[in-house]
């Protein structure tokens, strides 16, 4: 399937080589598959170790960055039973963030052997071991779920992405709409987690997805079991299954007495920092006010905490695609949750914004999203259809003056005093 990380794998390829890429995302957003059906079209052969799989593979790296270029490339040509291909050789080491020494091997390898293309795949956002002491010779890339755009590519319906495209300068027929609409339909049921997707594309099969959703989450918490802690693992299992009631309430505000009615910040901090580095889930904190520059105004002890996907945040609410209320001109989810982290995710992977931010006005307006672009403060309204009173909007354009909004609905793309209405559907393009 398509993903749009080519394009970043692409630049990559072209213009910095010359250091070691390191690919970061939660476990199961398609890390693997991206780098080996990168690595198998653009190299003539492809060396892929995967560290948790095979952890006996590790005691080749052992001597970390002592280690001797040629005899660990000797010992990799012996596992793999391959010869390097000079100059056509991608070497692709997965889930090395568990190894330590494994990195220092794996960099000095590139000291010693700058021509060598080589990629570190790691299954958290937060750092890796080693990462600060290396970052001069690292080129970054993250991935997330699938977008929209992926989604309508996986189905063989880039047409409507075209459409989607040029709506800036020319309406989409209503025709067309409808097409993309009933996509949107499905895709919010589905999620964005690529072996859903593809299940999807080729069986057309709902039972099929909540299946290997349900089958996904099991994953995800043996995943939290194996790799949390012991010193957290009771504090992150109660996070983690306090996440549906926390997204239920009007108020999107992580509270911690929804994980435990005795619970202090202080004590739950730490697990909620490693969900997030996991990337299980996302963070968004509250600014104090809506002035440049917003990293000014974190409030640390504030934020709201999102899931990884909306399909699989569907099934954690205990939510199936037959009881998921979705007509042409209302999306009816867990209290707006599902719609929010539709939105967040599509945000994320749009340039324009380089980080989310929440704002509250005591208990009277809540402004769901809120960037900054070229110094200009954009508040964000999401809607599942207009609303002919945007209170918390004007609230906070009173307050603030800024110079324009966004709401997000199913209505289709306009203007209008000051308020720029982007469809669900083109979140990525705008």
């Amino acid at each position: 399937m398509y993903r749009i990380i080519m394009n970043d794998l692409m630049e990559w390829y072209e213009k910095e080589q010359d250091k070691v890429l390191l690919l970061k995302g939660a476990k199961g957003v398609g890390k693997s598959w991206a780098m080996i059906d990168f690595g198998q079209g653009f190299y003539k052969q492809l060396i892929y170790v995967d560290f948790e799989r095979d952890a006996e593979v590790y005691e080749l790296f052992r001597q970390g960055g002592r280690i001797k270029a040629e005899k660990l490339l000797a010992a990799l040509s012996m596992y793999c039973d391959c010869t390097f291909v000079p100059g056509g050789t991608l070497l692709v080491f997965d889930e090395i963030h568990l190894y330590p020494k494994a990195i220092e091997a794996v960099m000095s390898l590139k000291q010693q052997k700058p021509e060598l293309s080589i990629c570190m795949i790691a299954s958290t956002m937060g750092r890796i071991p080693h990462e600060a002491e290396y970052e001069s010779e690292l080129a970054k890339l993250t991935l997330y779920p699938m977008t929209f755009e992926e989604f309508l590519t996986a189905n063989k319906a880039q047409d409507l992405c075209k459409h989607i495209e040029k709506q800036k300068m020319e309406p989409v027929e209503p025709e067309i709409v409808d097409a993309i609409t009933e996509y949107l339909k499905v895709f919010y049921m589905t999620g964005g987690m690529p072996i859903v997707v593809l299940d999807y594309v080729k069986n057309h099969d709902m039972n099929r997805v909540d299946a290997i959703l349900k089958a996904l989450l099991v994953r995800t918490k043996e995943h939290i079991d194996r790799y949390v802690p012991k010193t957290l693992a009771l504090k992150v299992n109660k996070i983690w299954e306090s996440i549906p009631a926390q997204m239920e309430k009007d108020n999107r505000k992580f509270m911690y007495q929804y994980v435990d009615e005795k619970a202090r910040a202080r004590e739950y901090e730490k697990a909620v920092e490693w969900l997030v580095e996991t990337g299980l889930v996302r963070k968004v904190n509250r600014i104090k006010e809506g002035v440049a520059p917003l990293g000014m105004q974190v409030d640390e002890k504030s934020f709201e905490l999102y899931h990884l996907d909306h399909g699989l945040l569907r099934i954690m609410c205990g939510v199936g695609h037959n009881a998921l209320k979705i007509e042409d001109d209302i999306l009816e989810d867990v209290n707006g949750a599902l719609l929010e982290q539709f939105v967040l995710s599509e945000l994320t992977m749009n340039k324009t914004v380089e980080q989310l931010y929440f704002w509250i006005s005591g208990a009277t307006a809540r402004v769901d999203f809120v960037f900054e672009d070229d110094g200009e403060v954009v508040p964000v309204d999401v809607q599942s259809r207009i609303r002919r009173k945007a209170q918390s909007i004007k609230v906070f354009h009173n307050k603030y003056n800024n110079r324009m909004a966004i709401r997000i609905s199913l209505d289709e793309l306009g203007f209008s005093k000051g308020i720029l209405n982007i469809p669900l559907y083109g979140l990525w393009n705008f």
